[in-house]
């Protein structure tokens, strides 16, 4: 069995052009989710990074509505950034099930 390292080595190159492209394209996009009736509002962007909260005035002190926002950003941030951590652990442990392979030469 022949197997062509440097065309393989290019097509691998290709697609991760392609990802990377694809990523950047991602961060691009923003979503607007909606609960209670338009009540609340959350803006994210395609990296699940989000990028605001509206609360309805009704639903709050409205001396307090601008901490409370901005405190429900940071958290929802924040739990993006653990599930992304474990995620990435994950992706890890799953690589170095395959530090032992043989190199393809």
């Amino acid at each position: 069995m022949n197997i062509d390292i440097t065309s393989l080595m290019e097509q691998a190159k290709n697609l991760q052009k392609e990802l990377e492209a694809s990523k950047k394209k991602a961060a691009q996009l923003t979503a607007k989710g909606e609960a209670g009736a338009g009540m609340v509002e959350v803006v994210i962007n395609g990296t699940n990074q989000v990028l605001s909260i509206k609360i309805a005035d009704e639903l709050i002190n409205l001396s307090e509505k601008k901490m409370l926002e901005d405190l429900i950003v940071a958290a929802v941030n924040n739990a993006i950034k653990k599930i992304t951590d474990m995620a990435a652990q994950d992706m890890n442990n799953i690589a170095s099930m395959f530090s032992n392979l043989p190199n393809i030469k």
